[in-house]
């Protein structure tokens, strides 16, 4: 029998792929550390994520953010503010560098016009970009 199957993180709930194959061969393979995999439908991995405790397998919602203004002056002083980030939710800079938000907001001025985007990842929330557009300071 062929499985449809979800691969996802014993510890978030996080799912990492969507996988076909026979039963037999799903069962023992071996995922990875902290991975586990839980037979499924026809579900979006990037649109759902594993209930820890109960192992239902639930769509994720919207980040509710707050963005103060997604246009600033690119002046080095202007900023703009992202807000209503849950804790613990990884935040990817235009630059690549990424950081765990643990006080529900973020920051961001620059001095170079351009466009800027941000990419936000957590369970149980879809993940999600938001641009900033700094434009020349006259």
């Amino acid at each position: 029998m062929t499985l449809t199957y979800l691969v996802y993180a014993l510890s978030t709930g996080h799912v990492h792929y969507k996988g076909f194959g026979p039963q037999e061969l799903v069962a023992i393979h071996d995922y990875g550390s902290g991975l586990e995999w839980m037979q499924s439908n026809d579900e979006d991995p990037s649109t759902v994520y594993i209930e820890l405790g109960t192992y239902l397998i639930k769509d994720k919602t919207a980040f509710l953010f707050i963005i103060s203004t997604a246009q600033i002056v690119a002046d080095g002083i202007d900023e703009t503010l992202i807000s209503g980030i849950p804790a613990g939710t990884q935040v990817q800079w235009p630059d690549g560098q990424t950081d765990i938000v643990a006080d529900g907001e973020i920051r961001f001025s620059v001095d170079l016009p351009g466009t800027y985007t941000f990419r936000f990842t957590a369970v149980p929330y879809l993940d999600q970009e938001v641009t900033i557009e700094a434009i020349p300071a006259t």
